[in-house]
């Protein structure tokens, strides 16, 4: 099953609450996307009060939050266009997958989630101008006989301009780390979940391109021959790591969305087992 995910306008306006929830029946596959493109939230404006101070009416918080169950056997492959956070937006999004442990090995859940946000419209100059993002990611396991759940995975991002405001004079007060600052040289953050047996291979694949990458100070200077970084390494920061329950958890920071896209891209095609598995549709987004 192919399930588009659509917003009204294809964004989010301040105050906006979505919430999603999804079950997987035992055996079955599903691919979402976003045919719209990155899920832009607006801006949230202050609100005066009648003493002239101007403040956010109901925190402005965007919200969204997304709850599935995945069966025996199931397959999620949750590949979505990022957010692209305007200036002066606030987001907050909640996602919780949850799995069914009564099962082992290939009989286990599986799941990919691709977690990813932008500095903003690039093309009218913002560069993470955003009041706040955060996003949290949860995986858990459930026993369907007893409902005992366990916490498998808890992965979160919290960027915040962490600005203070002088409501004296209505003026920001420059804060010590700006977002931006923090995540310089990067226009793209992203968060790469795998799990199960239907990512096994693309897991491994991941891991062991990671670890063939070059170390500061490995490389061998005698060589004659010398590898030139290709162009899009040269634009992507990454990171794979297996933790906790069998995970692979993938961190990238791009130049831009391009480069995610064309590094993310290349890597999951190379490999295959996406495609293969639930269709070249499901890579939509790069």
């Amino acid at each position: 099953v192919h399930l588009y995910l659509l917003t009204y306008g294809g964004g989010l306006l301040p105050g906006d609450h979505i919430d999603v929830s999804i079950t997987l029946e035992p055996r079955s596959r599903l691919v979402v996307t976003t045919p719209q493109g990155s899920t832009k939230i607006y801006k949230t404006p202050p609100q005066e009060r009648a003493s002239g101070v101007f403040t956010v009416l109901d925190d402005g918080m965007s919200r969204q939050t997304l709850d599935v169950h995945i069966g025996s056997k199931a397959g999620l492959c949750y590949l979505v266009d990022p957010s692209a956070p305007f200036k002066d937006s606030r987001y907050e999004q909640i996602q919780v997958f949850t799995v069914d442990c009564s099962q082992t090995e290939l009989d286990r859940s599986s799941l990919c989630v691709l977690d990813w946000v932008t500095q903003g419209r690039s093309a009218r100059g913002e560069n993470w101008d955003f009041q706040i993002w955060k996003g949290r990611n949860e995986v858990w396991s459930e026993d369907r006989t007893t409902g005992k759940r366990r916490l498998l995975l808890r992965d979160a991002l919290v960027l915040d301009e962490e600005a203070a405001v002088d409501l004296q004079n209505q003026t920001k007060i420059q804060p010590s780390g700006l977002v931006r600052e923090r995540t310089h040289p990067h226009g793209v953050l992203g968060t790469l979940i795998l799990y199960g047996p239907m990512f096994d291979r693309l897991g491994s694949f991941f891991m062991e391109t990671f670890t063939s990458q070059p170390r500061i100070g490995g490389r061998n200077w005698s060589s004659i021959t010398t590898t030139e970084p290709s162009r899009i390494q040269d634009r992507v920061t990454w990171t794979a790591a297996r933790v906790r329950a069998g995970f692979v958890l993938v961190k990238f920071g791009a130049k831009d969305l391009e480069a995610a896209r064309e590094w993310l891209g290349s890597v999951i095609r190379e490999e295959g087992s996406i495609a293969r598995e639930f269709g070249e549709e499901a890579l939509f987004c790069l």
